[in-house]
């Protein structure tokens, strides 16, 4: 739990009153809501801790969506402290940043169509758009992937799982034969799912939570969204459509959304299955991180024996026809 005093200190940086922060959670930092107040739209303060991101990574990641936001991409407004900082270093190896909160809420069913799709692609083209552009500051720059300790498979993953390290060091390796250049390379989000967007009644998308923003490539970026519609289809209980036909309606329509602004490379959609099948092998890997395999149980321990049988048997998340 947080310290009182980490949180005031937080709070007293920004301007704010801590008696009206409320805790909405958060997985390696933590979130406070803040009410909308003198003019001033409901806000975020996110606390992270240096052992997580140091204080230049954090600076790095807001100073990329201040440049998002102000060159009109949906994503959430940065607020500077009383001091005109953007990232302020607290108590107890804490740092702090204050966002405005996203319209609307967490995608559910309903909000499931192609008009969210359509706009969910677009705003991933935006992204692509002006990272080509994008002049980080002086010496405080996001990660390159092969830098993020959490990506590190064959590091993580342990020498018992013989199968998913071959299978790891193959597709490292067959990622470094894939195109760097500008329009194929760059500083990405990293983790846009679902949860990581808000959607309003019109269909309209708000992209939030850059703190996996890292230089890698823009197919991989889409891949990782693929993959999570993929997965969230296999958690319904009631399927209107096969799954590859579900594969089909979400990528016409976020594709559509896409190319209003920038052009598919070829190759990425060809690259989608073993994109697909790296971002499946990060997942497992990072169970090895977070859980004793040992010790889980339940629900877990099924997902874990699944994911690991998928791995070594090399079985495709779908079999659309990319």
């Amino acid at each position: 739990m947080l310290k009182e005093s980490v949180l005031q200190t937080a709070a007293n940086a920004f301007g704010l009153n801590s008696n009206l922060l409320t805790h909405v959670g958060g997985n390696v930092n933590v979130v406070y809501q803040y009410p909308a107040q003198n003019g001033y739209p409901e806000r975020i303060l996110r606390l992270s801790n240096q052992k997580w991101r140091s204080e230049q990574e954090a600076l790095a990641e807001v100073h990329f969506m201040k440049y998002l936001f102000d060159n009109s991409v949906s994503v959430p407004k940065i607020f500077s402290s009383k001091t005109r900082k953007l990232v302020e270093s607290v108590t107890d190896g804490y740092h702090a940043s204050v966002f405005s909160k996203a319209p609307g809420r967490i995608p559910t069913e309903e909000d499931w169509n192609p008009k969210m799709f359509v706009n969910w692609g677009r705003i991933v083209g935006q992204m692509y758009l002006l990272t080509q552009s994008y002049v980080p500051l002086h010496d405080v720059k996001r990660r390159d992937w092969k830098q993020e300790p959490w990506m590190d498979m064959m590091r993580h993953l342990p020498d018992e799982e013989s199968i998913a390290r071959q299978k790891a060091n193959e597709l490292l390796n067959w990622l470094e034969t894939l195109p760097k250049d500008l329009k194929n390379y760059g500083l990405v989000h990293c983790d846009l799912h679902a949860n990581n967007i808000f959607v309003t009644k019109d269909g309209s998308i708000t992209a939030f939570d850059f703190d996996d923003s890292c230089n890698h490539w823009f197919a991989y970026d889409i891949a990782l969204i693929l993959y999570s519609v993929i997965t969230r289809y296999n958690r319904q209980d009631i399927k209107s459509r096969t799954l590859d036909d579900h594969v089909a309606w979400f990528l016409d329509w976020f594709i559509k959304g896409y190319q209003e602004v920038l052009t598919v490379e070829y190759w990425w959609l060809k690259a989608m299955p073993k994109l697909m099948s790296y971002r499946r092998l990060l997942d497992f890997n990072f169970l090895h991180q977070r859980y004793d395999w040992k010790t889980v149980d339940g629900k877990l321990k099924m997902t874990w024996l699944r994911m690991k049988a998928e791995i070594e048997t090399d079985e495709p998340l779908t079999n659309f026809p990319f």
